[in-house]
């Protein structure tokens, strides 16, 4: 009865000590950074505030964002038509004629002419606004399309986080299931617990050893989809913090739209400048080589040289027609109408999201805090648990009963942190906050 008694007092004390000793074996995950965004315990010193970086190279290996950039040479390259002399190509034509009947002998001509077409007043402005508008709305696609990355990048960062935590709470999980078997092991062997308890243990840490194997997994996939998008650059250190909210005119959302409008004006003014397809001029001579029959009856017949060279200006003037013009305007008019109610959508939108993801934050900031309280609550009661347990109050159901009240609540504080930093990340992106 001596050496039984004293056993207890052992396993009373082994279950208590770990208890206060250990956090983490009692549920303790909660590492945050800042803006209560989680930060995975590596052994790594912070490398500040990553998305400015990682954005660079994500943007510099995505596909739309190098077609925009090839976009953006292309609209840039009809400047040249602006400097040019011309609106279109000049041109150099001939033509060559024989007499092949009457009385003309060995008659030939040859004709060579050059031209160009000419400007129409105020078109060269007309179309070097237009340029200039389409260069501005590229540029705006562009900072677009780095918006974009940026949300494709922060959804895989707190994916990542999300994934670490998990792995935590299943490393956390794990080391309590291996103390608590332990304990069930020794005090089957005293003959203190039935075998049905050790056998309850072992399933617990096989469950927990099964769910820490599917949680590394998933962190590693999560790891490689954020590099596949970085190019290799790893979800590590602190992403980003809360931006001051700017001009919602600054958008990028809205840039681009409104440069799209602006571009439509221009092309109307444009429209409205070409009337008419563009006036030809040209200069041509001609050079005559012919040998002509005399027939007047007054004069012997004979063979008559007659050459002769010619220079002269030819003109083409296109005449101006509603079946040409009307179409055009009404294209362009079309096309500013579709313009400003993109506008006026992507506004609406932008503000709604804005707000919404305010909204978002509050209460995911709120849920945090609960979060944190009841697993304070949670780890206290387990503490408890596993005291009355070694004490034989309760049986070895109740303990993993409360134990998985205690998981439950770990988990709940994991993803309740990790919401906050997306919740943020949300905001800065509803925003239009890509560095």
């Amino acid at each position: 009865m001596m050496l039984r008694a004293f056993a207890l007092v052992l396993s009373v004390s082994a279950l208590a000590a770990p208890a206060a000793a250990a956090p983490k074996a009692s549920g303790g995950v909660s590492v945050k950074g800042g803006g209560g965004q989680p930060v995975e315990k590596r052994g790594k010193k912070p490398l500040g505030h990553q998305l400015a970086r990682h954005l660079d190279m994500a943007v510099a290996i995505d596909a739309q964002s190098k077609a925009l950039e090839a976009q953006f040479g292309a609209v840039s390259a009809r400047y040249a038509t602006t400097r040019s002399i011309s609106p279109g190509s000049p041109y150099v034509g001939g033509a060559q004629r024989n007499a092949v009947a009457g009385n003309l002998r060995n008659y030939n001509e040859t004709e060579v002419e050059a031209g160009l077409p000419l400007w129409l007043p105020g078109q060269r402005d007309a179309l070097e606004a237009t340029v200039s508008s389409g260069v501005i709305e590229v540029e705006e696609k562009i900072a677009l399309r780095r918006l974009d990355v940026a949300g494709l990048l922060r959804d895989a960062w707190w994916n990542a986080q999300r994934t670490a935590r998990e792995v935590d709470v299943a490393k956390s999980r794990v080391a309590t299931a291996r103390e608590i078997g332990s304990d069930m092991t020794r005090r089957v062997e005293l003959g203190d617990a039935a075998q049905a308890d050790a056998l309850l243990a072992k399933n617990e840490l096989l469950a927990a050893e099964t769910e820490l194997a599917q949680a590394e997994g998933a962190e590693k996939i999560a790891r490689v989809n954020y590099g596949a998008l970085t190019g290799g650059a790893p979800p590590d250190g602190v992403l980003e913090t809360i931006k001051p909210a700017g001009d919602i005119e600054d958008h990028p959302a809205l840039r681009t739209p409104l440069a799209a409008l602006r571009r439509a004006e221009t092309q109307l003014q444009l429209v409205e400048a070409t009337p008419i397809d563009s006036p030809d001029v040209g200069v041509f001579g001609r050079q005559e080589h012919n040998r002509q029959y005399s027939t007047d009856p007054r004069f012997e017949v004979s063979d008559q040289l007659t050459n002769a060279t010619t220079v002269g200006v030819r003109i083409r003037i296109p005449l101006p027609t509603d079946g040409r013009q009307e179409p055009r305007r009404a294209e362009a008019m079309a096309e500013m109408a579709r313009a400003k109610a993109e506008y006026e959508k992507a506004k609406r939108v932008v503000m709604a999201e804005v707000k919404a993801a305010r909204v978002n934050l509050a209460a995911a900031k709120k849920a945090a805090g609960l979060a944190a309280q009841r697993l304070a609550v949670a780890n206290e009661q387990f503490d408890l648990s596993r005291k009355s347990f070694a004490l034989g109050e309760i049986n070895a159901f109740d303990l993993y009963r409360v134990r998985q009240l205690q998981l439950d609540a770990q988990r709940a504080q994991a993803t309740a942190s990790v919401n906050v930093g997306q919740a943020i990340s949300r905001v800065n992106q509803a925003q239009g906050y890509a560095p």
